[in-house]
């Protein structure tokens, strides 16, 4: 199944799950039918993980842009000449794929990451009815093997505490939760989590971060509730906004005592 077949695919992912958390149903409902657009970052992201994953891949699919200046004549013909032989490949700078090719031998040189990594099927994507509610859900998992699911994710800072801050304010407990279920729907065993971060600039440091009992759990609780808000609104067919809310303020935002 390709990327894009399986984004087709309506079933529900924690994307727009967390869309649903964050936002609203509103939001959850626009967001699955206006699929997020393409940007530097979503590119880069998915060229790394195919460098890692899939290196054969990478190699036929992308292709090292010129250096030109296109304020010229000649800059502009080669540009052009570079576009019209690129075909299905995509193009990517000479910065971006030494910062990947930086990232990947990191990867490699990590015993242990690429321990984990090795003999992994990638980017496997999985669908299975949720037990609860019977919403069909999907995943598509980075990298599996032996009960062990990894998921590689890019980093300004990969310290455990940033991590960790980022983790609960992106919901990767809720991915983790997610991805655990749809495996153990696929393959009838409950997996173990690792996450593999790697820094975006030199020296490429990682680490490697393993979902204990209570990140999964967190994130279980916090899925469940935003299974039972989405059957609801689908059962429904209702998709409302932020609704009706009072104001109120915490004790440190109100105003002092001595100043009423």
């Amino acid at each position: 199944m390709t990327e894009q077949e399986y984004r087709q695919n309506p079933a529900v992912n924690k994307s727009t799950l967390w869309v649903l958390w964050k936002k609203s149903p509103m939001h959850y409902k626009y967001a699955l039918e206006n699929p997020q657009e393409d940007t530097p970052a979503l590119r880069f992201g998915r060229a790394f993980h195919m460098a890692v994953l899939q290196p054969e891949e990478f190699e036929r699919n992308y292709v090292i842009a010129p250096d030109l200046d296109r304020r010229t004549k000649s800059g502009r013909e080669e540009w052009q000449a570079f576009i019209d032989n690129l075909g299905d490949r995509e193009q990517i700078s000479r910065d971006d794929y030494d910062t990947i090719m930086g990232m990947l031998d990191a990867i490699h040189a990590r015993k242990k990451a690429a321990a984990l990594l090795e003999g992994c099927e990638t980017e496997t994507p999985l669908f299975w009815a949720d037990e609860r509610t019977g919403i069909e859900c999907k995943c598509r998992l980075d990298a599996h093997k032996a009960g062990v699911v990894i998921d590689l994710k890019t980093c300004i800072d990969a310290s455990t505490s940033a991590f960790k801050r980022n983790a609960l304010a992106l919901g990767y407990d809720v991915q983790a939760a997610h991805y655990i279920r749809g495996y153990k729907a696929n393959y009838g065993i409950t997996p173990e989590f690792y996450f593999i971060a790697v820094e975006k600039s030199k020296p490429y440091a990682i680490n490697i971060i393993h979902a204990s009992e209570s990140f999964v759990d967190r994130g279980t609780y916090t899925l469940l509730e935003l299974m039972d808000k989405l059957d609801k609104c689908m059962k429904n067919n209702y998709w409302g906004d932020y609704g009706e809310t009072e104001l109120i303020l915490n004790e440190w935002e109100a105003l002092p005592d001595d100043e009423c």
